[in-house]
């Protein structure tokens, strides 16, 4: 009873236009260390207010990095770029603008989405405005780039191509929206000529990104049950790509595997996630709504662990770092899961507001955390 109570208030809250932000439905978990090992120990070298708030729901608006470089940007349109191992300043810009998605390096650019329904590229070295893109409805995916073409989505079940050089309209895809949806898209997983991307109603499909055709569309979740509620399955967290294959998981859905050249699926887990999946090795790892961590076979699904110290918990999207796999949660705690068993083997509370966008780690091996605050942490373990 519990459960389905907690289920209600979390998608009333996303159908609002807060997210799943929630608290969490457990006490703090304590510093774990694993018997028979000493737990890892992360040192914190630096945190600082680099934004303001990121604002309710814009959980696309998190980090981005290339280069060496930094990139953060908040709700208010201030977009900063720092050196991510020193943490100097390069530039400031402020947009007249709600951000919601971004900002994403995209080659010599800077992408960012808001939610008044515009695509926004900057100079990435500079920071100058180089265009603007007028599209039909909120930008509440990360828009990305590849072979010069922006992938952008909006609220309202379109998918653009956009020119990366001018910003100017290519192709569209237009599609239905069911009635009620989370407050939250995907970004589109984009390899070499081909877009895959998770749609509002349960279905995943490929574009070609030269001109928008279809090359395949496939049923990851069936929209069934009695009540709007009971027929969500939006795919809302970010498709995957990797060996051939694209890797997807719906909202009260499943997680699967599809091949990229046919659309065919070649394996499907019954984990339902809104939050995210991360590919590594010969293992796809999904953060489940429940707060349990999953490690599948990525070649046939099969469970290599599963992690459910944090059940309960709202988690990010795990991020890779070595042989670890971060976490944020809802309750300002980031967690570290090694990757071969799953052994929780570190856990610390970096902020008092929600760590609801995903860790981001660096070529030199720092992790970075931003809270729905706007303060980042950068995190290394010793």
């Amino acid at each position: 009873m519990m459960g389905l109570r907690r289920l209600r208030v979390l998608v009333a809250l996303a159908v609002a236009g807060v997210g799943v932000l929630g608290c969490s439905f457990q006490e703090p978990l304590p510093d774990p260390s694993p018997e028979g090992e000493p737990g890892l120990s992360v040192e914190r070298p630096w945190s600082g207010q680099l934004v303001g708030s990121l604002g309710a729901g814009a959980f696309a608006l998190e980090p981005g990095y290339a280069d060496g470089n930094l990139y953060v940007a908040d709700n208010e349109g201030l977009v900063r770029a720092v050196d991510a191992e020193t943490r100097e300043p390069l530039w400031r810009q402020r947009l007249e603008a709600a951000l919601s998605a971004g900002p994403v390096p995209a080659g010599e650019r800077l992408l960012l989405g808001d939610r008044e329904g515009r695509v926004h590229a900057l100079d990435r070295a500079t920071g100058e405005r180089e265009w603007v893109a007028e599209l039909s409805a909120q930008v509440l995916a990360r828009p990305q780039e590849s072979r010069g073409v922006v992938v952008a989505r909006t609220t309202d079940g379109r998918v653009y191509g956009l020119d990366a050089a001018d910003g100017d309209e290519l192709w569209l895809l237009d599609r239905s929206v069911p009635a009620l949806t989370l407050r939250r898209s995907s970004a589109p997983a984009l390899s070499g000529g081909t877009a895959v991307v998770g749609l509002q109603n349960g279905r995943l499909v490929a574009l070609d990104i030269a001109d928008g055709s279809v090359r395949w569309e496939h049923t990851l979740a069936e929209r069934s049950g009695r009540t709007e509620l009971e027929r969500m399955a939006d795919i809302a967290a970010d498709p995957v790509i990797g060996g051939g294959a694209a890797y997807a998981v719906a909202y009260q859905g499943a997680v699967a595997a599809v091949r990229i050249a046919t659309g065919a699926e070649a394996w499907r887990r019954e984990v339902a996630s809104h939050r995210g999946l991360a590919l590594g090795g010969e293992a796809l790892y999904v953060a489940a709504d429940d707060g349990r961590v999953w490690a599948l076979d990525r070649r046939n699904g099969a469970t290599a662990w599963r992690q459910d110290a944090l059940e309960g918990l709202t988690l990010t999207r795990p991020a890779i770092r070595g042989e670890y796999l971060v976490v944020g949660d809802n309750a300002g705690h980031v967690s570290w899961l090694r990757r071969r068993d799953g052994a929780l083997v570190a856990r610390e509370q970096v902020s008092g507001a929600p760590v609801q966008r995903p860790p981001l780690v660096t070529e030199a091996g720092d992790v970075y955390v931003i809270d729905a605050e706007g303060r980042v942490t950068a995190l290394r373990p010793r």
